[in-house]
């Protein structure tokens, strides 16, 4: 169904228990600091007594669980009040300030608390959800699915694809990007997509977080870059060359010549006079905003090589950035450990095995690379029970929501217990692979009887029902 813009009512969403929890179990899990995700969390599989050489150490441990499931209850408990009544908001004072280095440029961005970070988080899931199916198709910047080696594929495909209709690009950079998007213009962008009266002033408090422009520290701010320079791709893609592929099913799929990661852009064609009428409409749109494009800007041909996220693509191959293997050949130079040395191998082989780059691995690393689905190898776990994909989610977590259950693997044991059931779900919206844990009797029946019929996968929303005074029991519905 087409979304209507503006979205009113997105609070009673965003407060729901599946998305305050979700939302905090993933930020918690990207805290670099071990010590820090066992206070903000317990263990998503909780430790036995046999796990530990004492009882004293399994009773400390038990301790520190529930005081952390106490730190988790209480910080989202807070987080939905403050989101619900719209008093939530993040100042200066919650967030660090920070001077990280991106390549050769190092950039001043804003780490937030760790309670702010959920509650910012848990907020723009829920708001990006409603305003990224606006966007245009080939833009790819902070958006699931859409990352590096995903935009670099869609650029390979389409050179290979229509060969003499790219042999030319237009490739430019807007300076100073997230420092030059005007506060007022971005509170006027976000209110074409919400009219939520108590969420607008929330984002507006994200959006004027410093004196002038976006933060880039604020997961919201990736977000509002997005979204700032829309109307200038959605113009663009207009006018940009296209081609047309025929799917087996028999659909048509357009394909275009045009490509966007956040404050970079790319335009393939094969005429370097409209190359550069694009540009000038391009530059103009940008100007209008307030953005200027640096002077680095270029119409070239493909056999130059097109220069986007981090590889460098040619009409018949594709290497790596050249600083990409400069930093990788100096780090393997200096490295003493061994195991540092293997995580930057790890490093560079994720980059690597997506271009046209086995001689250069094997120059810088002695080793040979292979495709992993050459090798013909696959796992198969100690205790012969399948690996299910997705992280491990409370069942309190998907309550009331859809989603598609696909398997289950059974007799599973806990620090709850023993013969439970570990089930492989997904969330049919955002595609997210899940799995949790179930001793419920009924639930464990009706899993077999599904599998027996192979009704395998189904669709369900998970309800609950308080039975004995305050016993809760989840089902499917």
């Amino acid at each position: 169904m087409e979304i209507q813009y503006p979205i009113d009512n997105l609070i009673p969403e965003i407060v729901s228990d599946s998305n305050m929890y979700s939302g905090y179990d993933y930020v918690i899990s990207h805290l670099e600091s071990k010590e820090q995700r066992a206070k903000y969390a317990p263990d998503k599989e909780p430790k036995t007594e046999y796990d530990f050489n004492t009882p004293e150490e399994y009773a400390a441990y038990l301790e520190q669980q529930i005081y952390a499931a106490k730190v988790r209850d209480a910080i989202i408990g807070t987080l939905k009040r403050q989101i619900a009544d719209g008093s939530f908001r993040i100042t200066l004072k919650d967030v660090k300030t920070l001077r990280v280095k991106d390549g050769p440029k190092e950039r001043e961005c804003q780490a937030p608390k760790v309670p702010k970070r959920v509650g910012c988080h848990c907020i723009m899931v829920v708001v990006e959800k409603y305003t990224y199916p606006s966007l245009i198709h080939n833009t790819g910047a902070s958006i699931k699915g859409r990352g590096m080696h995903w935009m670099h594929h869609i650029i390979e495909d389409d050179i290979k694809a229509v060969p003499g209709l790219f042999t030319h690009y237009y490739k430019n950079d807007i300076s100073h990007y997230y420092d030059s998007i005007s506060q007022e213009r971005m509170k006027c962008v976000i209110r074409q997509y919400i009219s939520d009266s108590v969420l607008l002033p929330i984002l507006d408090s994200f959006i004027t977080l410093l004196p002038e422009g976006l933060s880039k520290g604020l997961r919201s701010s990736q977000t509002f870059g997005n979204l700032f320079i829309s109307p200038v791709h959605h113009k663009m893609l207009s006018m940009a060359e296209r081609y047309f592929i025929s799917n087996e099913d028999g659909s048509v799929e357009v394909r275009y010549l045009y490509y966007n990661y956040c404050d970079d852009t790319a335009i393939g064609g094969n005429d370097k006079k409209r190359l550069w009428q694009l540009r000038d409409v391009y530059v103009e749109e940008m100007a209008k905003l307030g953005l200027t494009v640096k002077p680095n800007e270029a119409v070239r041909p493909l056999t130059d090589g097109l220069d986007m996220v981090g590889y460098v693509h040619y009409p018949t191959h594709t290497l790596l950035r050249k600083r990409t293997k400069q930093n990788a050949a100096r780090k393997l130079a200096k490295v003493k450990s061994r195991k540092r040395r293997q995580k930057i191998i790890g490093s560079f082989k994720g980059m690597a095995c997506h271009a046209d780059c086995k001689h250069l691995y094997f120059k810088l690393t002695h080793h040979q690379m292979q495709k992993f689905s050459e090798m013909g190898i696959s796992y198969t776990p100690a205790n012969g029970k399948e690996m299910l994909p997705g992280n491990v989610v409370r069942l309190a977590a998907l309550q009331n929501k859809t989603i598609e259950v696909h398997k289950f693997v059974s007799g599973q044991e806990t620090g709850y217990g023993k013969d439970r059931y570990i089930v492989s779900c997904r969330d049919p919206q955002t595609g997210t692979w899940m799995k949790f844990f179930t001793s419920s009797e009924e639930m464990k029946q009706i899993l077999e009887k599904v599998r027996d019929v192979d009704g395998f996968p189904f669709e369900t929303i998970i309800q609950s029902e308080v039975f004995d005074g305050n016993k809760v029991k989840y089902k499917f519905t």
